[in-house]
């Protein structure tokens, strides 16, 4: 039997929620896990507009990380497939151009809020030890990052692209740095 698409990325949310059970500031939303045992396990749909629709959904983020009041604090999006400079690219401005992002959690529908504190990682891998590729990775973010540093507040500035020789040593990077960031940064 093959792999189930999304598999590791529920494995991560799975693992990211256990971690941070001692930090009740922090509320986690994965998606591709089980939901009839997770509560926090929903579809996390980026949008345009006021409210959720399907006319008006422009991607669905495979995890995300806000506070009690529902700021949200890390987006992150985990390609388990190497990853092309195309899917890079939608993965990133899908989340910059929503206006908002929402789960329905336990029947109710739930909105999160981009702040000044708000970053976006994009995680994943690529094909070959191919130095190009990294190159290009590196002027993807660079290029990115010119671009977000003109938007105004209230929308996502902080973009960061989390790439290694293969998937597994990308998710342990990506549990690294989650830890790191959001247990150093507790006022947040």
């Amino acid at each position: 039997m093959g792999k189930k698409a999304g598999e590791k990325t529920g494995q991560f949310g799975l693992w990211l929620t256990k971690a941070l059970k001692d930090y009740p500031q922090y509320q986690v939303v994965y998606d591709h896990g089980n939901r009839k045992e997770h509560a926090n396990v929903a579809v996390i749909k980026a949008f345009i507009g006021d409210k959720v629709t399907k006319d008006n959904k422009l991607a669905d983020i495979d995890v995300v990380v806000t506070n009690r009041a529902g700021e949200i604090l890390l987006l992150i999006e985990i390609e388990e497939s190497p990853i092309s400079p195309k899917t890079l690219l939608g993965d990133v401005f899908a989340s910059l151009f929503s206006s908002g992002f929402a789960a329905n959690i336990a029947g109710k529908q739930n909105y999160f809020r981009v702040t000044p504190q708000t970053q976006l990682w994009v995680a994943g891998y690529v094909s070959s030890e191919n130095s190009e590729k990294y190159e290009l990775i590196d002027m993807m973010q660079d290029r990115i990052n010119q671009i977000v540093s003109r938007y105004e507040e209230g929308v996502i500035d902080q973009v960061r692209l989390i790439f290694k020789k293969n998937l597994v040593s990308c998710l342990e990077t990506l549990r690294s740095l989650c830890l790191d960031y959001l247990r150093e940064n507790p006022q947040i």
